[in-house]
């Protein structure tokens, strides 16, 4: 008696599934997804080429692709482009009214960590490190008040 009542519901589900499968609400919903995942790969794509960029002129001028084995102003010439690059394709992707999404934070944070380790490795060699520390501190500012963005916009939803 139980099977066949539990074989009456696994029909009427997928009966349900089936005329859901050809709603128009599920092709909308495909689309949305499509368009979404259009959307995050346009962000990867942008933010692509600036660490490109940075790596090719790292390996075109010092034939090597570890940022951490150059000395102090060609880390700082690499950083650089790095972040220039980085907060450009972000101002371009503002421009063309894209939000700032956990992508572009997570990224930040992964460069802030590069100049970090840098800095950890310029003071344990007793390197002067003045300069990259305040690029360091700038971009921390930059990434605190973009987290609280990111924070704000979370708690109006």
């Amino acid at each position: 008696m139980m099977a066949e009542g539990a074989r009456v519901v696994v029909a009427e589900v997928l009966r349900v599934a089936a005329v859901l499968a050809e709603a128009p609400v599920v092709e909308v919903a495909v689309g949305v997804v499509v368009e979404i995942k259009k959307k995050v790969m346009k962000k990867i794509i942008l933010y692509t080429i600036p660490v490109l960029i940075s790596l090719i002129w790292l390996f075109i001028n010092h034939q090597t692709l570890n940022p951490i084995s150059l000395k102090g102003p060609y880390f700082l010439t690499f950083y650089l482009i790095l972040l220039f690059g980085f907060y450009t394709s972000t101002v371009i992707l503002i421009y063309f009214r894209e939000k700032i999404s956990k992508l572009t934070f997570c990224l930040m944070i992964s460069i802030l960590f590069l100049g970090v380790i840098k800095l950890m490795v310029g003071i344990s060699l007793h390197k002067p490190f003045g300069y990259l520390l305040t690029i360091i501190i700038l971009e921390m500012i930059i990434t605190f008040l973009i987290f609280l963005k990111l924070l704000t916009f979370n708690a109006k939803i």
